[in-house]
């Protein structure tokens, strides 16, 4: 299938996280765009979660420019 229509089927999974992430797993090529919507929007809600997502960041620096908006709820000790 010619990539200008995976780009499109991939868009519209935007808000389906595990299918997204299924993207990036069947394909090398569709991984940039699925990527692209997986850490478009991240919501922390757990101590744990802000550590793993800073681990990532630090091990993969490709992947902090895909971030556009990030929330924090709750504590974060």
């Amino acid at each position: 299938l010619p990539g200008e229509l995976i780009d499109q089927v991939i868009d519209h999974l935007h808000d389906d996280s595990p299918s997204l992430r299924a993207c990036c797993l069947t394909c090398r090529a569709w991984a940039p765009s699925a990527r692209f919507h997986i850490f478009h929007d991240i919501v922390l809600s757990e101590a744990e979660r802000a550590d793993a997502l800073a681990v990532h960041l630090e091990t993969s620096p490709h992947i902090s420019p895909l971030v556009r908006s990030l929330t924090i709820n709750g504590h974060l000790d």
